[in-house]
């Protein structure tokens, strides 16, 4: 039932000094960039084609450095694209995995919309100490 893979996302303190260090090892090209400032986060998706590099920081602190536990940079979620998002999570859930919105702060019931396309993060400890991001796109 999960798709694709859609990205790896690296959480860091720094997103300008990050990018710059992945570009001068990778020579990976920008590709886009995301802020959501509900979640206080800002994004930058490095490299072409499936698979890209998400760098990404969380402005609060609080939030951020318990993630980080004491690391620079720290891979945080793998995420893939889903046909039905709704029918992956039920599943999920029955194998007692937990959901979340990309800042971590609480559990969620259901699905967030963001940027047209519907996300769910589960929370690590409830799906083998790896969190993933489950992307539903935009139909066509």
């Amino acid at each position: 039932m999960i798709g694709e893979f859609d990205h790896a996302g690296y959480l860091v303190r720094d997103v300008e000094a990050a990018v710059a260090q992945t570009q001068r090892a990778l020579g990976l090209p920008v590709v886009r960039t995301l802020e959501l400032p509900q979640y206080g986060i800002s994004a930058v998706f490095l490299g072409q084609g499936t698979g890209t590099l998400e760098i990404f920081t969380i402005e609060d602190a609080e939030l951020r450095e318990p993630r980080l536990g004491g690391e620079e940079r720290r891979l945080d979620h793998l995420a893939f694209r889903v046909a039905d998002i709704d029918a992956l999570s039920e599943s999920l859930r029955a194998e007692g995995a937990l959901f979340s919105g990309p800042d971590r702060r609480g559990e969620v019931a259901v699905p967030l919309e963001l940027g047209g396309a519907r996300h769910l993060w589960t929370l690590p400890a409830s799906t083998a100490g790896v969190a993933l991001q489950l992307i539903q796109p935009p139909s066509l």
